[in-house]
């Protein structure tokens, strides 16, 4: 079989490893990994209005369906700037929804991508098919990648074992200019993926590891023919490693910018809740109190080979790996791969481990944007990858060394598995189960491993199997659906809401009590919600919360509770459930016209059309004026009246307004946001000139 067709294969093993692995999501309908608040609540009713309005024509660019108002693409976290998940917005819709079947394969596919690069990784730094295999399935499956159920920090996580590959390229001095540029395209596509954390702190180490590289980390790919020579290359070379750095930092940038500069844009303009009593505006520096309560912690290390021990991101990845990744680091520490594979999985174990080692605080304080990744336990899957990659590169070395070489790791196995059973032992005895697990097994597989590296040298096979066994004893992020109090069932069950509200005349907006409707119901089934289950909103609609003019200048006509939040609200409908909406008689469609001086005519103001993104009305002014329409006032709207642009003033500083002339006018608002045509077109500079520069890059010698 040539090496194509073993590479189909490969993949083909992955697919169905995989399928298997998540059985309950691939072959099962009994089962969801969106039973929870933040998957139910917010990431489905993201990813509906994102699939809807696609289907429809439209790129939702702008939600108008929560706050009021604002910028999709500038929250970051509902993905719409990531490629892959432009695939699940073209799956067929049923009754304006992505069916739940869709979405399941959609969250086990991720899994079969991160193991597909993860493979790539392993067979580019020289591993066998069979020990990639297992260095792939060990990414995919374990830890932080098989075990977060949030799509969009495994979204950006995906593409840390392509970042690697390219760096490792660089490292061993393999067309480094090119290599430079796909690792920065790698790096800017992890920034595309939907969340900020994973990339941030990915940032971080590859900012460690080039500094380590530029330092004189590598060796030549030959030895320079001369002392003259050698002496010259001293000097050059960190000016040419320089220049590798700033290439591979020049293309992220190029590449991340169709999502980086709308959130910037937005950020600039948004409070956010950021594990704070009170939101933080976008400038001011997290404390670092909330990055200790996120951290790893040291007392998870344990949890890498013992189910069960992890606070806040899962270290899991098991004995198998763990002495496999130790064991290429002693039979092969000489070797530039290993060394390096080894400061990516320390680094991104320190930077994990938070406020419990000094590493993590002074990227704290030394580098801009880590204080706004709160999350440092989400680092965790840096160090995976690198273990994940050495254990292959230690089964590798496994079946090529003598018997005697794998005595070391046979010790250690057995000593491991005597320590556990011990433990659990005592425990067991006291009545105390020393986790929610069945640790037992961890000690079993780690007596099975050790008599397959004793007698077998570590058959792939079988040390794969032994690895899958213990994956299996830590609990996946899937519950049951049907439950009783099902948060999937909470949000179908409101339709009957959705279908009354639709059915009402005019432009209005709705707002639910959030204790008896927690979750995102107007993005769900489109109708224009005040409020939302959200990390952030623009400061000005902020700021009027709960202020007496807001439901006027916001037209919020209907309000959904079990009771009605003022005294002069009306009963108009009860749902299945028994919530009801209330509507409030003295609301308006949220347009009006505002005067400077007295006017004796009535001003008449017809909504022509309103989408996501356009608002048009005609209008007859007996005077002139201004125009307000109750839609946030935010960068990248524009206007123009009878075709001609005009600039939207800010009423209040909340909601937009422009200025007409007496008699009768067309206006028309549409969302254009410069940040994002502005960073579309440097995105695609950046992919195209990143592959540019490989390909000019052609294959030299040494560096």
């Amino acid at each position: 079989m040539n090496s194509r067709w073993r590479t189909v294969a490969a993949l083909a093993f992955l697919l169905a490893l995989t399928v298997g692995f998540y059985w309950q999501l691939t072959l099962s309908s009994a089962y969801t990994w969106l039973e929870n608040p933040d998957q139910a609540l917010q990431v489905r009713p993201w990813l509906d209005y994102e699939a809807r309005e696609l289907h429809a024509g439209r790129l939702p660019l702008w939600d108008p369906y929560q706050v009021g108002g604002q910028s999709l693409i500038g929250q970051v976290q509902p993905g719409l700037a990531n490629p892959l998940n432009w695939i699940l917005f073209a799956m067929p819709l049923r009754d304006g929804h992505i069916p739940l079947s869709v979405l399941h394969w959609y969250w086990v596919l991720i899994h079969w991508v991160a193991a597909v690069l993860a493979y790539w990784l392993c067979r580019d730094l020289k591993a066998g098919i069979g020990p990639s295999l297992l260095g792939a399935s060990i990414y995919a499956l374990a830890g932080f990648m098989g075990h977060s159920g949030t799509p969009q920090f495994l979204m950006s996580a995906v593409w840390i074992p392509v970042v690697l590959l390219f760096f490792a390229r660089v490292f061993r001095g393999e067309r480094p200019l090119g290599n430079a540029a796909l690792s920065g395209a790698a790096m800017g596509l992890a920034f595309l993926g939907g969340h900020h954390n994973v990339p941030v702190y990915t940032a971080v180490l590859l900012g460690g590891l080039w500094l380590w590289y530029i330092g004189g980390a590598g060796a030549f790919a030959c030895q320079p023919p001369s002392p003259l020579l050698r002496e010259r290359l001293a000097v050059s070379l960190p000016i040419r490693r320089i220049g590798h750095a700033l290439i591979f930092v020049a293309i992220c940038f190029l590449v991340s910018a169709v999502q980086m500069l709308p959130a910037i844009e937005y950020g600039r303009r948004a409070v956010r809740w950021a594990g704070t009593p009170e939101p933080q505006h976008w400038k001011d520096r997290i404390p670092y109190s909330v990055h200790a309560e996120y951290s790893l912690h040291a007392r998870s290390i344990p949890g890498m080979v013992v189910p069960g021990l992890s606070v806040h991101a899962n270290p899991f990845v098991g004995i198998v790996a763990l002495t496999l990744a130790l064991t290429a680091i002693y039979l092969r520490w000489r070797s530039r791969r290993v060394r390096l594979l080894a400061a990516i999985a320390l680094g991104g174990l320190l930077l994990a481990l938070g406020a419990d080692t000094p590493v993590h605080r002074m990227a704290y304080l030394l580098i801009p944007m880590v204080d706004k990744a709160r999350y440092p336990a989400m680092a965790v899957v840096l160090s995976q990858a690198g273990i994940a990659a050495l254990a292959a590169l230690g089964l590798d070395a496994l079946g090529r060394a003598s018997p005697a070489d794998a005595g070391p790791a046979v010790k250690w196995l057995i000593g491991f598995a005597a320590a556990i059973f011990a433990v659990y032992a005592i425990l067991w005895q006291l009545h105390r189960a020393p986790t929610g697990h069945p640790t037992w097994i961890i000690g079993v597989v780690a007596l099975a491993l050790s008599a397959v590296l004793y007698w077998w040298r570590g058959a792939p096979a079988a040390v794969l199997a032994l690895f899958l066994i213990e994956a299996t004893t830590v609990p996946l992020p899937i519950q049951r659906r049907h439950q009783p109090d099902s948060l999937l069932k909470q949000v179908t069950d409101q339709a009957d809401i959705a279908e009354f509200l639709k059915q009402q005349p005019g432009w209005f907006r709705v707002q639910m009590d959030e204790d008896a409707v927690p979750d995102n119901f107007g993005d769900f089934y489109g109708i224009e919600q005040f409020g939302g289950y959200l990390a952030s909103m623009p400061i000005n609609i902020h700021r009027i919360l709960g202020d007496s003019h807001t439901p006027r200048w916001f037209g919020v006509e209907y309000y959904v509770a079990r009771k009605p939040a003022k005294p002069e609200e009306v009963e108009v409908f009860q749902s299945r459930r028994g919530l009801k909406v209330y509507r409030e008689p003295g609301i308006q469609q949220p347009l009006w016209s505002v005067h400077d001086t007295p006017c004796g005519t009535t001003d008449r103001l017809d909504l022509v059309s309103r989408m996501p993104d356009a608002l048009v009305i005609d209008t007859d002014m007996g005077c002139g004026g201004r125009v307000v329409v109750g839609d946030p006032w935010f960068p990248g709207w524009r206007a123009w009246v009878d075709g001609t642009r005009v600039r939207i003033q800010e009423f209040e500083g909340v909601v937009r307004a422009v200025p007409l002339e007496a008699g009768r006018h067309r206006i028309e608002f549409r969302y254009r946001p410069g940040s994002v045509y502005w960073g579309a077109g440097l995105s695609t500079l950046g992919l195209l000139l990143g592959g540019l520069i490989h390909h000019l890059d052609r294959p030299r010698h040494g560096t």
